[in-house]
């Protein structure tokens, strides 16, 4: 048996795609090794639904930077874009080089910063608060899941 270069998962020998990541095994040099390459140990060892969760709390609080503007609060805009933009680049990016520890401290930052901000604002009386505070969650469930692995 061969092993995915992308994730670490277990081929067969004769797949042209990696039925666990989809990666495209066409002209990949194939190796029965454990593990194939550095990304796959780092891969392997973060379950996929940590990315998931952080991509939709990266795309819940870009959808609340596009509330925001529709609304015209360009606080609210900066503020969410800017925590959008610090759990992708600092959270997503740092956990696909396999720095967990980063992409961890840095969902449970994303996290608290929103879900603060958000009962700010609803304590303030916008509803939109509400909303703040659920696209962090999975930020929250990010790091969660992350704790748990180390």
């Amino acid at each position: 048996m061969s092993f995915c270069p992308n994730c670490g998962k277990e081929i067969s020998s004769d797949s042209a795609f990696c039925p666990s990541c989809g990666f495209n095994l066409k002209g990949i040099k194939r190796t029965s090794s454990s593990v194939s390459s550095s990304k796959a140990t780092t891969t392997e060892k973060v379950r996929p639904d940590v990315k998931t969760y952080m991509l939709i709390s990266v795309a819940g609080l870009g959808a609340v930077a596009l509330l925001s503007i529709m609304i015209k609060d360009s606080l609210g805009f900066i503020v969410c874009a800017a925590l959008s933009g610090a759990l992708y680049f600092w959270g997503m990016k740092k956990l696909e080089e396999g720095d967990k520890t980063t992409a961890k401290r840095t969902s449970l930052i994303i996290g608290i910063i929103g879900g603060v901000i958000g009962l700010a604002v609803l304590l303030a009386g916008q509803f939109v608060g509400v909303i703040d505070i659920l696209v962090v969650v999975p930020a929250f469930l990010a790091w969660y899941k992350l704790e748990q692995e180390s």
